[in-house]
């Protein structure tokens, strides 16, 4: 045990009083009446008895004034280790968060900041626990359930008398998508936990333009093709031109954000992706003529598990793709923002450094 603390082992052992305050109160008015007890004693020794007690009379009113005075200050002063005290206990059965002052700078001051601090950062904790059980559990049955449902088609198919090749490939694309998608799912999540740890870094590389087309063309393909989309893909660099970049982070950013305009992206609409140069930077731009962000979702829409809005199909997402996105362009010292218009289409545009 700390020897700070073996002082107050010693007091806590009490009986009576049982509470900290108390124990606080019987030390102060110990030795509040030290003095008076000092007195008494050099008063029976030196003094005849009446002279005495009238000196008795006054140290004794002077000194219970004093004391409970001093008692009263104690109590105030120990008001902050009372307020803390009661909001744990309080967070801990209600979960519902204190609003101690952090302004104060002493160490009781110091004392309830960092406890409220503690408690905020306990239940965003909790809570990103629960949407992550919530959103594991979820998001998991669907593509699972697809790949079931493909599986069972091919066996019927292939059991009947004349199968159908079309079908059975059609179905087998159906597996790779949802095998995608939840790889897509589980990466998102890796990358929320090795965010939190700090581990996420950059391995840059050169890579074409072209090859960064073609990889998000084959991505999303059967995407596009479900809902008639037309996607356009434009370099304004010139040829030979390479992009310095960690391709994997960057794929997963391009992913995400063609992702999220699919989404809200109507039956027969266009995409457009558009890589150029200006002012020694590498903009990307990703446009659709979707329904765009409604004016309330702006401010999060870069949040970790910001409320997800259904495609224009009852597509669902789970609320960290544009988070990703801001993670991973922020580690390239880059910028992501956006323009918006409801019910005309949503541009996101990249910049990131050229070396």
């Amino acid at each position: 045990m700390d020897s700070k603390l073996s002082f107050y082992s010693l007091i806590s052992k009490l009986k009576w009083p049982k509470g900290y305050t108390g124990k606080i109160f019987l030390i102060a008015f110990i030795g509040t009446h030290i003095p008076l007890i000092g007195l008494f004693i050099y008063l029976t020794i030196y003094f005849p008895v009446e002279e005495r007690v009238s000196i008795l009379l006054v140290v004794l009113v002077a000194t219970v004034v004093g004391a409970s005075v001093t008692l009263y200050f104690i109590f105030r002063l120990l008001a902050p280790i009372l307020m803390t005290n009661k909001a744990v206990i309080k967070y801990n059965s209600d979960k519902k968060i204190p609003s101690l002052p952090k302004h104060f700078k002493d160490e009781a001051g110091v004392l309830m900041a960092n406890t409220q601090k503690c408690i905020e950062e306990l239940d965003d904790l909790l809570k990103l626990k629960n949407r992550l059980i919530a959103m594991v559990s979820h998001d998991s049955k669907t593509p699972i359930g697809s790949i079931k449902i493909a599986n069972e088609l091919i066996k019927d198919e292939l059991q009947g008398d004349n199968p159908d090749l079309k079908d059975i490939f059609k179905y087998i694309e159906l597996i790779e998508i949802s095998t995608d998608s939840h790889a897509r799912f589980l990466d998102n999540m890796l990358t929320l936990a090795r965010f939190d740890d700090g581990e996420i870094h950059l391995n840059k590389k050169e890579v074409a333009p072209e090859d960064i087309f073609n990889k998000l063309a084959k991505n999303h393909k059967i995407y596009f093709e479900m809902k008639g989309i037309e996607f356009v893909t434009n370099s304004e660099l010139t040829n030979g031109s390479k992009l310095n970049i960690d391709v994997e982070k960057m794929i997963s950013v391009l992913n995400n954000l063609v992702q999220n305009a699919i989404k809200f992206t109507k039956q027969d609409g266009k995409i457009e992706l558009n890589i150029k140069e200006r002012g020694g930077k590498h903009i990307f731009t990703v446009k659709d003529n979707g329904v765009g962000i409604a004016e309330a979702q702006k401010e999060t829409i870069f949040s970790a598990f910001s409320d997800s809005s259904q495609g224009t199909k009852n597509e669902i997402g789970s609320g960290l793709g544009l988070w990703i996105v801001k993670v991973f362009t922020d580690l390239h010292k880059g910028e992501i923002n956006f323009e918006s218009e409801e019910g005309k289409g949503t541009t996101f545009t990249l910049s990131l450094p050229k070396s």
